[in-house]
């Protein structure tokens, strides 16, 4: 918990729940404003308001420039919380100096390493379709898992969502196993083993599909969607 972060909220002019969501991330995290990965159920218990309006907060806190997102270990988002640094505070006092990490008197990355990294990447081609993945990976074996019909809507909304952003990739294969993964993290490791059709589409609603794209759309790069 950060004392001196959630003072600083405390002195943004911000709406209610923007300022109860970023209280939240505030307590979460140390006083550099990182180590801070609640999940949203969690941020959601803690500041008293519902999924979408803490997805939106997020978004909206993110683009007013209040804290910034990446993927952790690629299973969880990291926040790093830096409340009035490119915001509005409600008053003009200076922020606190913070004490220098060595974190922050390393030299960045250089462009170059960036761009080398996104090198090749490219659109989802037109006639791609999914190759069958490896005997005994567990991307298979959530495939096979699936009911009749599952793993067309699956490819549908993959393909669907992909192109609709213009994400880039430079091994469309490896982005359909992250999804197919992801499904499971997602969905609750015990859907995989119920092939009724039916029910298995009922536990799975927009809620999963939503979870799905936004991860998607942190490991293609693009800003935070929300629900969209």
């Amino acid at each position: 918990m950060s004392v001196r972060l959630m003072s600083l909220v405390w002195e943004l002019d911000l709406p209610p729940g923007e300022k109860l969501v970023l209280l939240a991330l505030a307590d979460q995290a140390n006083d550099d404003g990182l180590q801070c990965w609640p999940a949203v159920s969690t941020i959601m218990k803690r500041s008293g308001q519902g999924e979408r309006t803490v997805r939106r907060a997020i978004v909206d806190l993110e683009r007013k420039g209040h804290l910034t997102r990446k993927m952790r270990d690629g299973n969880s988002t990291q926040y790093h919380v830096h409340p009035g640094q490119s915001g509005t505070p409600a008053k003009s006092a200076p922020l606190p100096k913070a004490t220098e990490t060595p974190a922050k008197l390393a030299p960045k990355p250089s462009r170059t390493t960036k761009d080398k990294q996104t090198q090749g990447a490219h659109v989802l081609p037109d006639d791609w379709c999914p190759r069958d993945f490896g005997l005994k990976t567990k991307s298979r074996e959530i495939v096979d898992g699936w009911p009749p019909g599952e793993l067309e809507s699956q490819v549908e909304h993959f393909t669907a969502h992909h192109r609709s952003k213009g994400s880039k990739f430079k091994d469309w294969q490896d982005a359909w196993s992250t999804w197919v993964l992801n499904s499971r993290r997602f969905g609750g490791r015990n859907h995989g083993n119920d092939r009724s059709g039916g029910s298995y589409r009922h536990q799975r609603g927009d809620g999963f599909l939503n979870a799905l794209r936004e991860a998607a759309d942190v490991q293609a790069g693009h800003p935070f969607a929300g629900n969209g």
